[in-house]
């Protein structure tokens, strides 16, 4: 332990430790990046379960599933959220004279991350698009919501392009949601309110409005989130059955939207009355009492998500290719092939899987603006056919060249191979690789076979990616979904000589689940925090500690008068944008002070 002496009598004992709890505080920002983006940054990847107050809800049976924001849906209950500042929380604001802070709000505002304004306006409505500029234009003067994402959320399909377009332009939103319930029964129109034969995945449609979204997330630089499917409902007036989903089904509603580059997951709903995660009485009202097999998968599922978390959130996905002959060409490859329709979606792939219908076997449907890739093969009764998405070698990395699916459980989809989605990341912003290394490329692999009954092991898949064989890429580096922990994957040379020669990474994934990982090239995998180094000196009588650490991730900085005694306390939490970051401790007057920084999730 160092000891600094300076001016004024102070003394400064720097130490480093990389342990606590982060409590949330305004986050420095670059010129660059978007407000939601630096917010997430601060709280992480938003995971979030829509609470009705008027239910029976317990604080430690919804952090046990690993939600890390409690969400309000209309009226908050301000004693549920502790002591102040309390815990991170979000809510729903119906107009402008809803907005927090409201009866008992105000002490717990340093700790609100979202805010939606209004859900689901009809924005192709000239009358509903004024009003709802007018809500977004009197929050954003408040100063209240500095650090607080507002948003909007529609249905999916419910505006047109053009529509959110405008709306994106004129109101600003931090963040755009959209909520597509892709799980249901088939409506049985002599009997109502039963549940007819269940229609089964993938969520096809649901798909395109993720691309949808991720479009306009990228186009906009802001981010964007959905509303998961944890309910079930039988709505007459327009024929429609929404089932509780399967396992499988509640694991490719989380890994899906992740792989398009989501942000913020919003369960709809959690403790209410039509939930799938809670057993319910027959008096409707005993809310998160009796956790239910649907609920212990929602532990699990969150826990990945948010294991992966600290690097998704310091991710963007890459651009789509376009045409060799466009004038004024968008970011991104070019692609090779000249007839290229640009707008299609190669940023991300799905390698098809296998539909039977009436005794026949097809390719999976295609969501908007995906396309078939011209070199694949057209002949899905051959299940070893690989059927594909756009994809070109060498343009979203350098080094994929093939893959093979195989349905390993062989239970589900008639032993049949289903999707797969493979998804390209770049880093947020270059500086969190730091200065050694840049165009990093991350990649994620989710299983997005996914069956109505049993469970994701039934629907485990293994997939088989081959590499060019580098001279700098023999290994990945991949996070453990279930312990958040780095692992180094070596893969193996296959036979072959020449330009034939690759290497193979194997992945054995239930139905819905997913893996995260870049090549291993000595580049830092972002979101893993580095233990804190200090240094202090004296600056116009004040001390001045600065922080090496890793740009971009949280940092609290405590101080003490006693290094024996302990007795830490917290001068202040910082999500450091730049490292080395320097900080001036204008309260420490004249006697002797030691610091040391706490690395913080």
């Amino acid at each position: 332990m160092n000891l600094v002496s300076g001016k004024k009598g102070h003394f400064f004992a720097l130490a480093a430790v990389t342990i606590g709890i982060f409590l949330g505080t305004a986050l420095n920002s670059t010129a660059q990046m978007s407000k939601a983006n630096r917010i997430l940054l601060t709280r992480g990847l938003q995971l979030q379960g829509l609470i009705q107050p008027a239910d029976i809800f317990h604080q430690d049976i919804y952090y046990n599933a690993s939600y890390n924001t409690m969400n309000w849906g209309g009226s908050t209950a301000p004693d549920l959220q502790g002591t102040s500042p309390g815990v991170p929380w979000a809510r729903w604001a119906s107009d402008a004279t809803q907005l927090p802070p409201l009866s008992g709000e105000a002490p717990f505002m340093g700790q609100l991350v979202s805010l939606s304004l209004s859900d689901e306006p009809y924005l192709d409505s000239s009358s509903d698009f004024i009003a709802m500029l007018n809500f977004f234009n009197a929050a954003n003067a408040t100063t209240y919501f500095t650090n607080t994402i507002l948003f909007v959320n529609n249905w999916g399909a419910e505006v047109s392009d053009s529509g959110l377009t405008s709306f994106i332009a004129q109101a600003h939103p931090d963040m755009i949601t959209f909520d597509e319930y892709p799980w249901q029964s088939v409506y049985d129109s002599s009997q109502p309110n039963s549940t007819g034969a269940v229609i089964p995945g993938p969520p096809t449609s649901f798909y395109s409005e993720l691309r949808r979204y991720r479009e306009f997330s990228k186009n906009y630089n802001i981010a964007f989130g959905i509303y998961r499917q944890a309910f079930h409902a039988v709505q007459d007036y327009n024929s429609t059955i929404y089932r509780n989903p399967s396992p499988s089904e509640l694991r490719l509603n989380t890994t899906s939207a992740l792989a398009f580059n989501a942000k913020m997951l919003i369960d709809f709903v959690y403790n209410a009355g039509a939930t799938s995660l809670f057993d319910i009485e027959p008096n409707g009202y005993s809310g998160d009492l009796h956790t239910n097999a649907l609920y212990n998968e929602m532990v699990d599922i969150n826990r990945r998500a948010k294991n992966m978390g600290p690097a998704l959130v310091r991710l963007t996905s890459i651009y789509n290719m376009h045409n060799t002959n466009d004038v004024n060409p968008p970011p991104g490859p070019v692609s090779t092939d000249v007839a290229f329709p640009d707008g299609t979606m190669t940023s991300t792939m799905i390698v098809r899987g296998r539909v039977i219908s009436n005794g026949t076997t097809y390719a999976t449907p295609l969501p908007a603006f995906f396309v078939a890739d011209p070199q694949a093969f057209t002949n899905a009764a051959n299940p070893n056919n690989s059927i594909y998405t756009w994809w070109e070698a060498l343009k979203n990395d350098p080094y994929l060249n093939g893959w093979v699916v195989t349905n390993k459980a062989g239970v589900k989809n008639s032993g049949l191979p289903g999707d797969v989605i493979i998804s390209w990341f770049k880093v947020l912003d270059e500086s969190m690789d730091g200065t050694t290394y840049s165009n990093e490329v991350y990649m994620m692999v989710v299983n997005a076979l996914s069956d109505p009954t049993g469970t994701a092991a039934d629907c485990m898949q293994e997939i088989k990616l081959n590499f060019l064989v580098g001279t700098n890429i023999s290994a990945v580096t991949m996070i453990d979904p279930e312990t958040g922990l780095l692992t180094t994957n070596t893969m193996p040379v296959l036979a072959g000589s020449g330009s034939s020669t690759k290497r193979q990474l194997v992945l054995d994934l239930n139905g819905g689940d997913a893996v995260l990982f870049k090549f291993a090239d000595g580049a830092p995998f972002v979101g893993q925090l580095s233990a804190p180094k200090l240094s202090a000196h004296v600056q116009s009588g004040n001390p001045t500690i600065t922080i090496q650490g890793t740009p971009y991730s949280n940092y609290r900085l405590d101080w003490s008068t006693n290094m024996t005694s302990g007795g830490w306390n917290v001068l202040t939490n910082i999500n450091i944008p730049t490292s080395p970051y320097t900080f001036t401790d204008i309260t420490a007057g004249t006697g002797p002070r030691f610091y040391r920084a706490v690395a913080t999730p």
